[in-house]
């Protein structure tokens, strides 16, 4: 049995709790949940995808993160399987998430960002691979991400591993170039049941890791592949907002915060990269150092090393690059016109 108690992180309380009677939902029926905001046109793409499932027992639920009479109008009667709310007001992506579970019907929920895709396999593949007397194992499936809407490479590139801590999957890089795992939200299906153990907090960045640490560690949740790229993951790499760029302090105060749960090498790697990348492009040497200092006594793999020497005397144009060439996974996929553009 799941526990439900509120967990705490070295005495500080991760989230309040509230334990909420989701009651079993629909057997067979999967909810897919849309938030939205300011996308009117991406976001019904993103329903006209989810609505042109193989798998015919889904529901659609779109969640405005406020008001938004053009988003409504957007989808009114194009489907008497989607259902619209709307937020009281602007309260972020968790909340717009934790309304849709609340709203929806499904005995499993799985999620799409208002911007991107999923094919007509998807729910298909993943419902065939869920267990309703496993409720704690999440359904993945590979993600393909599409870089400013023409370069596409599939990942992750490997599953993880039957004994692999989830944070050293998504966190650790193998090299310089290398990416970790990648489990999107969005590239996950799960049992209704850990929403009522754990639903979705606000995070000023990083949201999508913090969930997967919860339901991994208060859940019992695990993670099991369906080895399919069914999700498109939309990238824009001129557009990522500048406060999320150079929030370092904030993503150094995420990784003490789940610090309990990530590993040595998860955390390391996770300040090496995300943490001293981010001060160097806020122009925070001194930040840069002090993160070194820390992975310095904290046993760091030279990789790490490598990583934080790296990105305090490349210039950040070459560290840009680099990202980008990160990005490619060597592995692409040819997506069907019908679904990267739905009608």
């Amino acid at each position: 049995m799941m526990s439900r108690t509120s967990p705490c992180l070295g005495g500080v309380q991760l989230s309040p709790r509230r334990v909420t009677s989701l009651g079993p939902g629909l057997p067979g029926l999967v909810s897919i949940i849309i938030p939205t905001y300011r996308r009117v046109k991406e976001m019904r793409e993103a329903a006209l995808s989810a609505l042109a499932q193989t798998y015919p027992n889904v529901e659609v639920i779109v969640v405005a993160d406020g008001p938004d009479p053009d988003a409504r109008a957007a989808v009114e009667g194009i489907d008497a399987r989607l259902r619209y709310f709307e937020l009281e007001k602007n309260s972020g992506p968790a909340e717009a998430r934790n309304r849709g579970v609340r709203m929806s019907r499904g005995e499993w929920l799985a999620f799409l960002d208002d911007d991107d895709l999923v094919l007509p396999e998807r729910v298909e593949r993943c419902i065939a691979a869920a267990q309703a007397d496993r409720p704690n194992v999440m359904i993945a499936c590979r993600t393909i991400y599409r870089r400013d809407g023409k370069q596409d490479d599939v990942w992750p590139q490997r599953p993880i591993g039957p004994d692999e801590d989830v944070s050293e999957y998504i966190l650790v890089r193998p090299s310089l170039l290398g990416r970790p795992g990648v489990i999107p939200v969005q590239a996950l299906m799960v049992h209704r049941s850990i929403f009522e153990i754990v639903p979705f907090t606000t995070h000023r960045d990083h949201e999508d890791w913090a969930w997967l640490l919860e339901a991994w560690n208060i859940a019992g949740a695990r993670v099991e592949f369906v080895w399919e790229p069914l999700v498109i993951y939309n990238i824009v790499t001129e557009s990522i907002s500048r406060s999320r760029r150079m929030n370092w302090r904030d993503s150094l105060h995420w990784a003490n915060r789940y610090r309990k749960w990530l590993t040595p090498r998860a955390y390391n790697s996770f300040l090496a990269t995300k943490v001293a990348l981010k001060a160097k492009r806020a122009g925070e040497l001194k930040g840069v150092a002090e993160i070194f200092m820390t992975i310095a006594n904290n046993r760091p793999r030279p990789l790490d090393i490598l990583f934080v020497a790296g990105v305090a005397l490349l210039p950040n144009v070459l560290l840009q690059a680099a990202w980008k060439r990160s990005l490619s996974s060597g592995e692409s996929h040819e997506t069907p016109a019908e679904a990267s553009t739905p009608r």
